[in-house]
């Protein structure tokens, strides 16, 4: 019985990561076709896509792990999330180090930048 929890875990957490991945890789080619629609230099480097693409599934599966397997538009979460990983990971680049700051010192960032 065991295994099959196992074996559902791991097919959750692939699913997660293809949909992160797609996501990634969307974003990508959206980038692409609006850079060539607008006559703008644009290098299509298989290097970028496959780092989007790694960024799309890091940033899903961890939204993945917040999101209970059953919550409606799960998938479109995971992907919505892939496709906007820069945003997200920047965010949580913010918020992260302001609030690791403020369990540390008990003052906020935007308090020490005023004094």
């Amino acid at each position: 019985m065991e295994e099959n929890i196992d074996i559902v875990f791991i097919v959750i957490v692939y699913k997660d990561l293809l949909l992160g991945g797609l996501g990634g890789l969307v974003v990508y080619l959206y980038d692409y076709s609006k850079a060539t629609r607008s006559n703008e230099e644009f290098v299509f480097r298989f290097s970028s896509l496959l780092i989007n693409v790694v960024l799309g599934m890091f940033v899903s599966y961890g939204v993945g792990t917040a999101l209970v397997a059953g919550t409606p538009y799960r998938d479109i979460i995971l992907m919505a999330s892939g496709f906007s990983a820069y945003n997200v990971l920047a965010l949580t680049e913010s918020r992260f180090a302001e609030y690791i700051f403020k369990k540390f010192t008990g003052d906020s960032v935007k308090d020490k930048q005023g004094k």
